[in-house]
């Protein structure tokens, strides 16, 4: 879990993203699944809390990681759709 403040925290995992593709499916707004490039599946969650944008991926490195900027993508495509 990391609390997302900038486009920065993420440069690393957006590069991985975009790299390998990996398929995003949207659960509901603000969950979504993210099968990584092994094939396992990971649940990633954005929402905000206390007035910070939170971002909680359950793969192992548990930083900023690629599945998270996936996922990210898809919420703020779906957010600013949505007026959010």
């Amino acid at each position: 879990m990391f609390i997302l403040r900038n486009k920065q925290q993420l440069a690393k995992a957006i590069d991985n993203a975009k790299a390998l593709h990996p398929k995003v499916r949207m659960i509901e707004f603000g969950e979504y699944q993210v099968t990584g490039s092994t094939g396992n599946v990971y649940t990633v969650l954005c929402y905000r809390a206390g007035g910070e944008k939170i971002v909680d991926c359950n793969c192992p490195s548990r930083v900023p990681c690629k599945h998270s900027a996936a996922a990210l993508a898809l919420h703020v495509h779906v957010a600013a759709r949505r007026g959010h």
